[in-house]
């Protein structure tokens, strides 16, 4: 147990564990020490300076994010000679490069830039003496403009302590010193992943979201919390918005299963999303679809319900990306004959995502990280960066791949176990490629196994537990209801529904199944339209919020379904 200690800070005595920085100390006592270089969850390294402190009997001022206290000490977090030094350590920043506020995007959300108000920074005693860096474009999502960088390498440690990739590095010295991926690559040609770690860690404008570049400072924009459907892990989400329309999305710092980690697909893709949106109803009249309110396609499907006799003779498919409630209300219309697009694969783990970072060893079999479930790669590599031992069965993605320190190449029970018990703290990561039989033979061996199954698809937990079996993929003849969500129809879907003899397809995007088979379509929420309650990979129930309002005449997946069950009754 940590002993209780006592210091001084400003005069005023202070109590306080012993295994504190003097920021942290200060950051509980509601004491404001300048940072830069800082962020919690990453490794303090003082490099900025603009933390300096007096300690009583030190020669020299102390980085306060970076110094234990201990017993007795008597701290000064400011006076004349602090002020005056922090000042111009801003102004040498300020010289260094090209911080011309009013021509950056992160003016009014800058960090330095909010310093330098705080200062009292109105002119800078020094000559400007920054020579003009090449902007990196190449990445489709962000840019990387070094003539706004502090060098504060918080995107360095946060891609390596965070995120797990380890991509960014500095390279040259003194003035020519500047952040760079891997050996000096171009981002685009780098093995970054596109997480979006570095952008939210970052002070300044040197790293920014192409798409929400200039939309507007953070006061004006709506902040959200929400869960991320973009894949089974169920990360939490933060989604800002302006005047209703979703610009960025953001991980949250200390919130489960990730911690604030995401991938490109929660952080980017959403919003380079093409497809043409459906936000209305749409009735097919010799042979087009013809846009009509929601009394008269309730009429209609009144009607074909009637003509194919009952909702029970019907054939629901319903898509991974549909909430818990819409499953509920589903099951409750086409009872044995409701059927979910794809399945979960694994069976719910025995322990959670975070415990990753506690393991001495990983074992991967069946899941290609670099594809599926992506943000879990973060967990991996971060184990990796700090010595676990990471054993790839067969192979976990390329990205992964390179950081085993072992390799299986096939699935076979008795080395597997064999394996398993040479290692003293293991945790077993499965995905759906592991037959269920090989994984009960592998438990039945070693019971005190921990593991974790990633799901495949979205809410596939959620979905099957309200016991909607998964389609296998045989040719669908009679009337047929297709919830596909905001999900993309694959060849094979297509190809068994040509036979179908009356077809309602209600998806938030156009397809070619909307387009040239389907006899209704009705919209269905987007992303970030969508609320309800998901099961992620862990077990776990998210909420789900919608943040923004629905498009056009859009209503709940769940809306019309329950309508439909009171029409049948």
């Amino acid at each position: 147990m940590t002993e209780t200690i006592e210091l001084t800070i400003n005069g005023n005595k202070i109590r306080t564990q012993g295994n504190k920085t003097i920021l942290d100390v200060c950051k509980e006592n509601g004491i404001y020490i300048p940072t830069l270089c800082h962020l919690e969850g990453l490794s303090s390294r003082g490099s900025c300076r603009m933390c300096l402190v007096r300690v009583e009997g030190a020669k020299n001022f102390l980085p306060a994010c970076a110094t234990e206290v201990k017993e007795g000490m008597v701290v000064i977090t400011e006076d004349e000679e602090l002020l005056s030094l922090k000042k111009s350590i801003l102004e040498l920043l300020f010289s260094e490069r090209n911080h011309l506020c009013m021509f950056c995007e992160k003016s009014g959300d800058c960090e330095l830039q909010k310093l330098a108000y705080r200062f009292g920074l109105d002119h800078i005693r020094y000559s400007f003496s920054w020579k003009k860096f090449e902007l990196d474009t190449g990445r489709k999502y962000f840019l990387f403009d070094q003539n706004r960088c502090i060098l504060c390498r918080r995107c360095i440690r946060a891609c390596e302590e965070i995120a797990g990739h380890a991509v960014l590095t500095v390279k040259n010295r003194g003035p020519e010193l500047m952040v760079c991926a891997d050996l000096d690559f171009p981002f685009n040609q780098s093995t970054c992943v596109s997480c979006g770690t570095c952008l939210q860690v970052c002070p300044t404008g040197a790293l920014a979201d192409k798409y929400s570049a200039y939309v507007g400072r953070e006061e004006v924009l709506e902040r959200k919390r929400t869960v991320c459907t973009f894949c089974s892990v169920g990360c939490s989400i933060d989604v800002l918005s302006r005047d209703g329309m979703p610009v960025r999305i953001e991980g949250v710092w200390k919130e489960g299963p990730s911690e604030g980690v995401l991938c490109v697909k929660g952080r980017f893709e959403p919003f380079y999303d093409d497809r043409i949106r459906i936000s209305t109803p749409m009735i097919r009249k010799k042979g087009e679809l013809i846009p009509v309110g929601w009394e008269e396609v309730e009429m209609m499907i009144l009607e074909k319900l009637r003509e194919f006799k009952e909702a029970e003779s019907w054939t629901g498919l319903i898509s991974s990306k549909a909430t818990i409630e819409t499953a509920k209300a589903f099951k409750e219309l086409f009872k044995e004959k409701s059927y979910l697009l794809g399945s979960s694969g694994t069976k719910v783990g025995n322990t959670s995502l975070s415990e990753l970072d506690e393991a001495d060893s990983i074992i991967l079999a069946g899941v290609d990280l670099d594809k599926e479930c992506q943000v879990v790669s973060s967990f991996v590599k971060r184990s990796a960066n700090r010595g676990a031992e990471i054993v790839v069965i067969g192979s976990a993605g390329e990205k992964v791949d390179i950081r085993a320190t072992r390799k299986l190449k096939k699935l076979e029970v008795k080395e597997i176990v064999n394996l398993i018990e040479t290692l003293s703290n293991p945790v077993f990561l499965y995905g759906a490629k592991v037959p269920s039989d090989l994984l009960g033979k592998i438990l039945m061996s070693v019971r005190s196994l921990r593991y974790i199954g990633l799901a495949s698809g979205y809410n596939t937990r959620g979905i099957e537990k309200e016991g909607i079996a998964s389609w296998k993929g045989e040719m669908i003849n009679g009337a047929v209801y297709l919830l596909m969500c905001d999900d993309e129809p694959d060849s094979r879907l297509k190809d068994c529904l040509s036979e179908a003899d009356f077809l309602i397809v209600q998806s938030s995007f156009e397809s070619s199944i909307t387009k040239k088979k389907a006899d209704i379509v009705l919209p269905s929420p987007s992303w970030s339209e969508r609320s309800g309650t998901y099961i992620n990979t862990e077990g776990k129930k998210k909420k789900l919020a919608a943040v923004a309002s629905p498009l056009g005449l859009t209503r709940p997946d769940e809306y019309v379904l329950t309508r439909l069950k009171k029409w049948s009754e």
